[in-house]
């Protein structure tokens, strides 16, 4: 392959890997549309800052209404902007997201509804692997099918397996993922 062929194929697959990217990341945003770059680098920077738990960001995400509630009782944003250390910065993020609903049709149980099957409520966390791992070791297999039985429906509410989503505790803190074995 010549370099000029090579740095085609090269830009190609860059290219579809960017929209592909923009498409998914505004399926769970809740956008009819793929996403946009201002959009997606202000929302990192939000969770990288805010040392946020991008599953139940998401997650908490998919439960917010298109438009503010005009009073702060029962504010629904509360979920979300509680998972952010820099409330005012989170504030900001959702009413740019919501600014790109506004110019959206759908209806918000629709976009709801999109959006859960985008974002999952479990993800495999290193602390319940660590947590099933250990009790498997010792012969005690009851939390490794636990686990087993929440993961195989991640995108359902599970309320017996929320204990799944939570922070990790103490313990888990010095846990690190090591990708050479």
């Amino acid at each position: 392959m010549l370099d000029g062929d090579r740095e085609r194929a090269r830009a190609a697959v860059d290219e579809a890997y960017d929209a592909s990217l923009a498409r998914r990341m505004g399926a769970k945003l809740g956008l009819a549309e793929p996403a946009d770059e201002a959009l997606l680098t202000a929302l990192y920077r939000l969770l990288q800052r805010n040392r946020c738990d991008c599953t139940n960001f998401f997650r908490s995400l998919s439960r917010l209404p298109a438009r503010a509630a005009e009073h702060a009782a029962g504010d629904a944003d509360a979920p979300l902007l509680d998972l952010c250390i820099d409330r005012a910065e989170c504030v900001a993020w959702v009413q740019d997201w919501r600014g790109r609903l506004a110019g959206e049709v759908r209806p918000d149980q629709e976009r709801q509804a999109t959006m859960t099957r985008s974002n999952p409520k479990q993800v495999l966390r290193n602390w319940v692997a660590e947590s099933a791992i250990c009790a498997a070791r010792q012969g005690q297999f009851g939390e490794l099918h636990r686990v087993q039985r929440c993961l195989a429906r991640p995108f359902d509410e599970q309320p017996e397996f929320e204990h799944f989503a939570a922070p990790p505790p103490d313990w888990a803190d010095g846990i690190e993922v090591n990708c050479s074995s």
